[in-house]
């Protein structure tokens, strides 16, 4: 039984407004309900396309198969009816093969909305980042750090240089509470 209320389930639809043509000048199309706009959009960009692909050295030839009736109408009118009809995943056509591409041409691996490096690449960062292992403590732990960057110990450390490498420990020697590294050096810390 209808209680004669309207059940609107979204109200996008109710405010996207579909272009349509029903008449040129006097002559009314014989199409119920009209041409969409988007549907003679896409047929001007197809029969574009066509023509443009007939111009090529392979495609042309394969194209140039095709009678012009199939070529310059049938084809061009079959993409604007798919394309005015069809609605994947709730969006336009456009959209949808606009986003597939899109999907299809970026990188797979992604954090916070960056392209993760991949295996042999590197990304340039210039931020800092607290580690705090123990809040009490000033034990060292084992580590690997590559230059450019600035490394501050929490207690003096001794450092020594081995084979263009620097080795940080705690015990003897120079105490280092500061290290600044250039670009490519190397900073092993030891226990």
């Amino acid at each position: 039984m209808s209680d004669g209320r309207l059940v609107i389930r979204s109200y996008r639809r109710v405010f996207r407004v579909d272009r349509r043509i029903y008449r040129v000048d006097r002559w009314a199309l014989p199409v119920p309900g009209g041409v969409p706009l988007r549907g003679v959009v896409y047929f001007a960009i197809a029969l574009l396309a066509v023509i443009g692909e007939g111009e090529l050295p392979l495609v042309g030839d394969l194209v140039g198969l095709l009678s012009p009736p199939i070529r310059y109408v049938i084809l061009p009118l079959a993409v604007a009816v798919l394309g005015a009809q069809a609605a994947p995943d709730g969006r336009a056509a456009h959209r949808f093969a606009g986003d597939w591409m899109r999907a299809r041409v970026r990188r797979r691996r992604r954090s916070a909305g960056r392209p993760v490096p991949l295996e042999g690449e590197s990304i340039a960062w210039h931020g800092s980042v607290a580690v705090l292992w123990d809040g009490s403590g000033v034990e060292l732990r084992r580590a690997r750090v590559t230059g450019p960057t600035r490394v501050s110990f929490a207690a003096p450390v001794h450092v020594e240089r081995r084979k263009g490498r620097f080795v940080v420990r705690s015990g003897e020697g120079v105490p280092v509470r500061d290290l600044e590294l250039r670009d490519g050096l190397v900073m092993e810390v030891h226990r």
